[in-house]
């Protein structure tokens, strides 16, 4: 438990970092995809994973009896895999499908580390 918190701290202050240095490059928004990701080391992409936990326990915690909440399946999920884990899973995915580089990274979670979301089909069209 401790080493999640210290490693939910590290990925919250390297996310922030990240985000930071984004902003300063673009005016507006976006979400990570491939062309972010292929670009970062292996620290930054900790921190996006552990950032991403984050997000989802701390939305779980405020939704709590409050209805369905899809980040509460995400995180269950997320927690039976290491970092390494995913981090090889999103890096696999982009490697094998470089036409596919404006997939966010967060879609690619989804798909490749959970069952939240289908996985596509071989035509690529969205199940």
């Amino acid at each position: 438990m401790r080493l999640w918190v210290k490693g939910s701290i590290v990925g919250l202050v390297l996310l922030m970092g990240l985000t930071t240095a984004a902003l300063a490059q673009q005016k507006k928004a976006f979400l990570w995809n491939g062309n972010n990701w292929t670009q970062v080391s292996f620290d930054a992409k900790a921190g996006y994973v552990f950032g991403v936990g984050n997000l989802s326990d701390f939305e779980t915690a405020a939704t709590r009896g409050k209805g369905a909440c899809i980040s509460k399946a995400f995180a269950d999920e997320l927690k039976t895999k290491t970092v390494d884990q995913i981090i090889s899973e999103v890096d696999k995915f982009y490697k094998e499908n470089p036409t596919k580089m404006e997939t966010t990274v967060i879609e690619v979670i989804l798909r490749k580390c959970t069952t939240v979301c289908p996985p596509e089909s071989k035509s690529g069209e969205k199940k």
